[in-house]
């Protein structure tokens, strides 16, 4: 089965439970499939049909019957109802948010983008750990020269990287400053 069909099921409040449990509508006919997703835009190709957890939620799935229990730390597992929600909103919508455009999104979403960037890259000691770069290394201490072409935030953040010690020349270009030419960087 493909598209909208993907998920056939239907919330069912169980009273001795109170659990969210989705079955098929005939469980001969159709089958059940669970999609989880961090994000909406991941699923909704598949299905428009979807429950969000909350905090301190747990999803489980046995034999074709998904519950939702809530747990908390110090306290005991208690079921949860969750009620099916379908997506009226299309991939590119959901996207780009309560944003005009995908321009700014990502321009207010960049100081986001440098965290998550950073995480893991930045040392409390000071350190910078660049996982990549450090296969390359001895070919770029070998250069006379590096040229970084660049554009938009890409462009920014080589310049940021022009101000660290460096014992060889660079050269930093917008791509704009590239039109035209066939040969850069040769001499």
């Amino acid at each position: 089965m493909t598209g909208p069909d993907v998920m056939k099921g239907i919330a069912d409040s169980c009273a001795e439970t109170n659990t969210t449990s989705i079955r098929p509508f005939d469980s001969q006919n159709w089958e059940v499939e669970y999609f989880v997703a961090s994000d909406a835009s991941a699923i909704v190709e598949h299905t428009k049909q979807v429950i969000f957890l909350e905090d301190d939620d747990v999803a489980f799935v046995e034999d074709g019957s998904l519950s939702i229990h809530r747990i908390k730390r110090g306290s005991n597992i208690s079921p949860q109802t969750r009620e099916v929600q379908n997506l009226t909103m299309e991939l590119q919508q959901i996207m780009m948010g309560n944003f005009k455009t995908f321009m700014q999104k990502e321009i207010f979403e960049q100081p986001e983008s440098v965290v998550n960037t950073m995480r893991g890259r930045l040392l409390p000691d000071g350190r910078v750990v660049l996982g990549g770069i450090k296969d390359y290394l001895a070919d770029i201490k070998r250069c006379r020269r590096l040229i970084l072409i660049a554009c938009g935030t890409s462009y920014h953040s080589a310049i940021a990287g022009i101000t660290a010690k460096v014992s060889l020349g660079i050269v930093m270009h917008g791509i704009a400053d590239l039109k035209g030419l066939r040969k850069f960087g040769r001499e």
